[in-house]
């Protein structure tokens, strides 16, 4: 007996093993500072050590298991940092008292594609991040522009780039062929930002294309629904890669149709160890009675990336924000947050920063 109980517990411990083989957790994250200038029209201007002048400084965790058969199941957990004071989650985030808030999700995989449930990019982000060249972040990035709709929208910044309750389905590798459809739970709760939406896209060799559409179920004072799409692309010349993209989003409330309206256009150039890169952005659109202009704005940026080692690189970036003239006071477009309030009407944001990045 006590033969056949040892020869039982190598069994199991051997099938431990093979199991624990199968599986794998990485932990991993970036972190990211600048030391940047901001200045605000009459407002002044603010000096600051800043968190995100190139990416996101942020700590996750993610891990694959092998279920047999070609099917496997997968996790990701993610949440912002703030390396300047080291504030983490949603101190630093965009999701109230959220602390994985960049990404909580688990997946079954296989040869169908994925299947993902929790909060996630939406389908228009995930377009609209194509092209993108400046991570979203910083004073250069058309994030500026973007995200200050959907928050004067009511839906807050966070359903510019992220969905909570979502499940998303996600096609296999199709020869290029990228597609994506998701459906987000209201959960009968205020503010809960119901939606749907999908994207489609191709993404071989030199060539990358991206569309999306997604609706946002009326909240707050909408009286009718918050509706993106975007259509872009991006190509690689090799000695440059240029690419661009342009977005609709629109709403409605009592009286009037709130709408912003914006394009990119950008380039990145090698550079021996680094790149150049530069991009113009403009948006358009309507706003209350008051201000019908509200949402019309010309940004350009620019900024050099030195890569001291695959992880490790240097950067400088520069961005500047001419307001049209029609921003009620205090409503105006800036380069970043991180700079004084109170500009007037029509008035220029600027905005420089030199940073070290760090991935792990």
């Amino acid at each position: 007996e006590m033969k056949k109980s040892l020869l039982v517990l190598a069994a199991l411990t051997a099938f431990a093993g093979v199991a624990s083989a199968q599986s794998s957790v990485t932990a991993f994250g970036i972190i990211d500072l600048a030391a940047r200038n901001v200045k605000n029209g009459n407002a002044g201007s603010i000096k600051s050590l800043s968190s995100g002048g190139q990416a996101t400084s942020r700590l996750g965790f993610r891990g694959v298991e092998d279920l047999g058969g070609g099917l496997r199941a997968g996790f990701w957990i993610e949440s912002e940092v703030g390396p300047d004071t080291g504030a983490a989650g949603s101190t630093v985030g965009t999701a109230t008292n959220v602390f994985w808030a960049r990404r909580a999700t688990v997946s079954l995989m296989g040869d169908f594609g994925e299947v993902r449930l929790g909060r996630d990019w939406t389908p228009n982000f995930g377009s609209f991040n194509t092209t993108e060249i400046f991570g979203y972040v910083g004073v250069a990035s058309p994030a500026n522009l973007r995200g200050q709709f959907f928050t004067n929208a009511g839906s807050g910044t966070a359903t510019a780039v992220r969905q909570s309750n979502a499940i998303s389905y996600f096609l296999p590798n199709m020869g290029g062929l990228i597609g994506q459809v998701q459906v987000s739970a209201g959960e009968g709760a205020a503010n809960q930002n119901k939606s749907v939406g999908g994207r489609l896209g191709y993404s071989a060799g030199p060539l990358t294309l991206a569309g999306s559409w997604g609706k946002m179920y009326k909240i707050a004072a909408m009286t009718d629904d918050l509706t993106t799409w975007n259509a872009g692309g991006r190509f690689n010349f090799g000695f440059a890669t240029v690419g661009g993209m342009y977005e609709e989003s629109d709403y409605k409330v009592v009286g009037r149709e709130l709408k912003q309206k914006l394009a990119t256009a950008n380039i990145i150039v090698p550079m021996g160890a680094g790149q150049f890169k530069a991009q113009y952005t403009k948006t358009g659109g309507t706003g209350n009675a008051a201000t019908p202009s509200q949402y019309s704005a010309k940004m350009f940026g620019v900024g050099y990336v030195y890569n001291l080692s695959k992880r490790t690189s240097l950067y400088t970036n520069y961005g500047s924000i001419n307001n049209e003239g029609n921003a009620i006071t205090g409503a105006n477009f800036t380069a970043t947050g991180s700079g004084p309030a109170g500009m007037r009407r029509g008035e220029t944001s600027t905005g420089y920063e030199f940073g070290v990045r760090h991935d792990f």
